[in-house]
């Protein structure tokens, strides 16, 4: 039985925010504006208590669970915005009192937009969020970016322990009878799986407290999607950071010398690679060694010259290689779409896989447009293809996930 989902929400926003995870997995979802009795597969309540007074925003909140049957949700979690502006601890001192939980886990960070948490501080873009704008917030600043201190303000006399980076990357997590409140650090996508995946094994009754990437996690894990895949050809600086910020969100990057296998006519051991790191349900991209290594990019060069190779025919090299790897890929695991960077590497992997066309579909970035592949062996396979040099840091990221919401 699919599991169903409980979340609570301090505005309209953050109640759709949270709640799109759901939908884009393919889970129906209704987010609730009013009062109202009845039941429900997953739910979003929208109590629109961020800007009330300490007093109203715990009226709010005991109102919603009184008009919440919380017993027919296998998952309750309490929607904070990512910087903590609101009626935080009393919002959760509330619900706390009303929700009778094991323990309480709050994890506000979302990676995705800047939002990490380091040592239970909340940076915002690598600034600490009571040095940003959003502590001048004219209705509800910012007033606390340590959510170890908000949480003790929220249980006074209660012990809280904080969970740090550490614990969660080396599987460490240490939850005890003694302690029921948890502030949690994660810097990225995949600190916030691994802690979800630590607090799950525990078999408690869990309040999880945070912003949309803490039910991202929770979704990751409970109902995964197919990976995507991503071939990367530029060597742009631009792209490299792209390649790079992906890295750092648990997606496999598959560094190709490109004169070695040339050179060895063989890249099968780099396609098992792939193909294992996707079974395991990562995301992956296959590049040249000489966009994660601006010096690989002159050596491959000069070998490839001392070959007697042009320029133009060390293109198509390339091309052939990253194009026939990702053919080869696809072959063995089908992924939920397909990232291409590079125009030229683009029409080479179109030419190898023999495509009559695509069908474009939207556009998911300024120059990114996504579409699908029409004939060939992988007929309606959709990709995103971008040029090099242009694009946010995240935009490889943000590719594989809209790659995946669209399948659903």
């Amino acid at each position: 039985m699919d599991k169903k989902y409980l979340i609570m929400a301090d505005d309209f926003t953050g109640s759709t925010d949270t709640g799109v995870q759901l939908a884009k997995r393919g889970i129906p979802v209704q987010v609730r504006l009013h009062d109202e009795d009845g039941s429900h597969s997953s739910l979003v309540v929208d109590t629109e208590s961020r800007n009330l007074s300490p007093k109203d925003a715990r009226d709010k909140i005991s109102r919603a669970v009184l008009q919440t049957d919380m017993k027919e949700f296998d998952y309750t979690i309490k929607k904070v915005d990512s910087t903590l502006r609101g009626n935080i601890s009393d919002e959760l001192n509330e619900l706390n009192r009303l929700y009778d939980s094991d323990i309480l886990v709050f994890a506000p960070s979302l990676p995705s937009i800047g939002r990490q948490v380091r040592n239970s501080i909340l940076t915002i873009n690598g600034i600490n969020g009571l040095n940003t704008q959003f502590a001048k917030d004219p209705v509800k600043p910012l007033t606390e970016d340590n959510i170890f201190n908000i949480l003790k303000k929220a249980f006074p006399g209660e012990n809280v322990n904080s969970i740090s980076l550490d614990e969660i990357r080396n599987g460490k997590v240490h939850i005890t009878p003694q302690t029921k409140f948890y502030a949690a650090d994660s810097m990225n996508d995949l600190d916030l799986q691994l802690l979800v995946q630590s607090v799950l094994k525990t078999n408690l009754k869990v309040l999880w407290v945070g912003s949309s990437g803490i039910m991202d996690a929770i979704l990751s894990i409970e109902n995964p999607i197919v990976p995507a895949l991503a071939i990367v050809g530029s060597v742009s600086e631009v792209t490299a950071k792209q390649v790079e910020f992906a890295k750092e969100n648990n997606v496999k990057i598959i560094s190709i010398p490109i004169y070695d296998v040339y050179k060895d006519e063989s890249y099968y051991d780099y396609v098992d690679e792939a193909v294992n790191a996707m079974r395991s349900g990562q995301d992956v991209i296959v590049t040249s060694s000489a966009t994660v290594n601006r010096k690989e990019l002159k050596y491959t060069q000069d070998k490839l010259k001392a070959d007697g190779l042009s320029m133009d025919e060390i293109g198509l090299i390339v091309q052939s290689i990253l194009g026939g790897l990702g053919r080869r890929i696809i072959k063995k695991i089908r992924p939920s779409g397909l990232f291409i960077t590079g125009g030229d590497t683009a029409k080479g992997f179109f030419d190898v896989i023999k495509a009559n066309g695509v069908d474009i579909i939207t556009e998911i970035a300024t120059g990114t447009p996504m579409m699908k592949i029409k004939g060939g062996e992988y007929n309606d396979l959709k990709v995103i293809t971008k040029a090099g040099a242009f694009g946010n840091d995240d935009l490889i990221s943000f590719s594989f996930k809209k790659l995946k919401e669209s399948n659903k």
